[in-house]
């Protein structure tokens, strides 16, 4: 294992869940906040709080599945962080395209999920570098 990969995946595991955890308790306890950052008021549109929340109560249990996940490429969590972030990522792509929210608020959801993306990816980089086993050297 080197300890450069290893330890760079263990924070950069430790940042998406902190990310994740932040973002969902943000959209959980204060979803006019985090709607005032999108562009939207849940004053105005009485669904878009329970929407928030959805999304809050989701995105915590992922923040705490990875900040408790071992940094191992089989953990499913570490596995399919890229799928669920690239979802993510694609969602708001389309709400963009869509113009259901404000282009400022639609950007700001397409560049956070796109950086977790970013991250996602490189964790499971750093965790299968750091599990790697070297290849045995020829005489």
């Amino acid at each position: 294992m080197t300890s450069s990969s290893s330890r760079a995946g263990r924070i950069t595991r430790i940042a998406l869940g902190l990310i994740r955890l932040v973002n969902g308790a943000m959209a959980l306890f204060a979803p006019d906040v985090l709607g005032g950052r999108l562009g939207v008021r849940t004053a105005t549109s009485p669904g878009l709080g329970y929407g928030l929340r959805l999304f809050g109560v989701r995105t915590v249990l992922l923040g705490v599945g990875l900040l408790r996940a071992d940094d191992d490429p089989n953990d499913p969590v570490v596995r399919q962080a890229p799928l669920v972030h690239g979802a993510d990522t694609a969602a708001a792509v389309l709400v963009l395209k869509r113009g259901e929210l404000p282009s400022r608020g639609a950007k700001i959801a397409v560049a956070a999920s796109a950086v977790n993306v970013v991250l996602a990816v490189l964790l499971n980089v750093f965790v299968r570098r750091a599990h790697s086993v070297p290849s045995p050297s020829k005489p």
